[in-house]
Formats: C-alpha cells, structure tokens, sequence
C-alpha cells in the first residue's frame, strides 16, 4: 500500500467484527508505534496491549468512549520520570502528549496496511485503567487505541483546504 493511500483513506473505525487479530499483526502495529519521532529521541512513551476478552470488557466498563467490541486495546502511556527528567516537570507533558500522538498515528496507519481497523479514545479513567493494568504511578495512560477487523470503513469527512496558509496567515495560496 502506498503512504497517501494510507493517510487518506484510514478511518477511525468503530465497530468491529468477530474476526481476530493475530498476535504477529498486533507485534507490527506495535513496532510502527516505537519508531514513531519524538522529542529528544526520549522514547518514554510505553504500550500496553490488551487482547483477553475478560480484560477488553472490564476495560470497556471504565471507558465511556467504547462501545464496540475490539480484539485488542493498545494503552499508549507516558513514563512521566522520563519526560520529567528530560523536559523539566512544565514542559514534561507537553511534548509526551506529542510523542504518543505521533506513534498512535503510526500504529493506526501500520494497522491499516494490515487489513485492521482502529480508533483512538480519550474518554477513559485513567485511574481505573492503571489500576486494571499495574501500570505503575509514575507511568500516565494517555490514548486507547482500539484495534479490529472491519467490514467497511465509514465514508471520509470533507477536509477544509482553506486552514492552508502560504506565507501569513490568510494568504491561502494566490500570493506565494
């Protein structure tokens, strides 16, 4: 698959179908994730891959934002002793929020290379989830990325090519 068909056409998918996703697969789409850019090349962002059914439901119980059913639940985490240690404890966040947004961007493009649907979620108790994991204090849930089968992908949103500014803000083209 060619990257621009990737980046136009992957879809945040949201239901899911029975098919499994197989543990090879998952392994790639985990990879892509880690050699995602990131500030200072720190990596301290940490992935925790949910697959048991049992642990998909009890996680889905403390996230208002799943109402489907994956096969798997990626929890893309920030180690914030890293970050902290890094970027100073004020810019600590702002830069792992980057960093995990650009390996979940990563991870859901790798994933539809494979055939796999996903959808990243930020309404979850972030508590609750690390309580459900063992994530340890220092270490932030930030992102679920759901992963699945899909049947169809949904249509695309028209995109707004009048955000694009040449030079200054408001000259969109004519003036370069």
């Amino acid at each position: 698959m060619e990257l621009k068909q990737a980046i136009m056409e992957r879809r945040s998918v949201r239901q899911f179908t029975a098919q499994g996703v197989t543990r090879a697969e998952l392994e790639q789409v985990l990879e892509a994730g880690i050699w995602a850019p990131c500030a200072g090349n720190l990596q301290e962002w940490e992935f925790v891959c949910v697959t048991r059914p049992e642990m998909i439901g009890k996680m889905k119980v403390v996230s208002p934002g799943v109402f489907w059913k994956p096969q798997a639940i990626v929890v893309v985490c920030v180690d914030s002793t890293k970050a902290g240690e890094a970027f100073g404890a004020r810019n600590a966040g702002r830069w792992s929020i980057f960093d995990c947004a650009m390996a979940a961007q990563n991870m859901m493009l790798r994933a539809y290379d494979l055939g796999i649907g996903s959808c990243a979620i930020g309404s979850f108790n972030a508590i609750a989830v690390r309580e459900l994991l063992d994530i340890p204090e220092h270490v932030q849930p930030e992102l679920l990325l759901l992963l699945g089968r899909y049947e169809s992908l949904p249509k695309p949103p028209p995109r707004k090519t009048e955000v694009i500014h040449w030079e200054r803000f408001g000259s969109h083209g004519g003036d370069r």
